[in-house]
C-alpha cells in the first residue's frame, strides 16, 4: 500500500521553554536554528518555581545578587522583570553570536507556577507549532524522584517536541 504524501509542517511560532540553566542557554541555539531555518518567531517561556534554599543560591548568583535573603526581600514582579531583563540580554546575545539568524524574538514570558502544567498550558493553547528545551539529564535515580520536567513535559505535550540533552 503507497504511502500518501503529506504536507510538508510549517514551522512559524516555536516556543522555548528555559530553566535558565547552562543546558537551556544550548537549546536556546537549536531554537534560533529552527527559527533562521523556518522564518519563525520564538516565545520564550521562564516559569518561576517556588524554590528550595540550595536553589535560592544559584538564582541568586544569577541574578546579581549580594545574598539569597535579598530575593525574598524583592517583590515577585521586581524578581520576575530581573529574569526576564536577563533573557532578553541572552537572547541579544545570540542574536550577535549569530549573524545570519533572523531570530524574530515574539515575547519573553517569566510566570510563577509549576513549570510542568505551564508549558502544557501554553504548548496546548494552539498558538506554538513545536516547542523546544533542554533537558539536564538528572539520571535514572534523581529523574524518578525528582520528576523529570523535560519528560514529563514530552509524555504529555500536544505539539512536536525537541528535547535538547546536556553536552559534557
Amino acid at each position: 500500500m503507497p504511502i500518501k504524501p503529506r504536507a510538508k509542517p510549517r514551522i512559524r511560532k516555536i516556543l522555548f521553554a528555559t530553566d535558565l540553566s547552562e543546558n537551556a542557554d544550548m537549546a536556546f541555539y537549536y531554537a534560533a536554528g529552527l527559527a533562521e531555518a523556518f522564518d519563525a518567531s520564538v516565545t520564550v517561556l521562564h516559569v518561576f518555581e517556588p524554590i528550595p534554599p540550595n536553589a535560592q543560591l544559584l538564582l541568586a548568583a544569577y541574578l546579581g545578587y549580594q545574598d539569597p535573603d535579598e530575593i525574598n526581600r524583592k517583590s515577585p514582579p521586581e524578581l520576575m522583570a530581573r529574569i526576564q531583563e536577563k533573557i532578553e540580554s541572552f537572547c541579544s546575545e545570540v542574536s550577535r553570536q549569530v549573524p545570519a539568524c533572523r531570530l524574530l524574538l515574539n515575547n519573553v514570558l517569566v510566570e510563577p507556577g509549576q513549570a510542568v502544567e505551564r508549558i502544557l498550558f501554553h504548548a496546548g493553547r494552539g498558538e506554538f507549532d513545536v516547542l523546544v528545551m533542554g533537558s539536564r539529564g538528572l539520571g535514572l535515580v534523581r529523574e524518578t524522584l525528582m520528576g523529570g520536567t523535560s519528560r514529563r513535559v514530552l509524555q504529555k505535550c500536544p505539539i512536536p517536541a525537541f528535547i535538547i540533552p546536556m553536552k559534557d
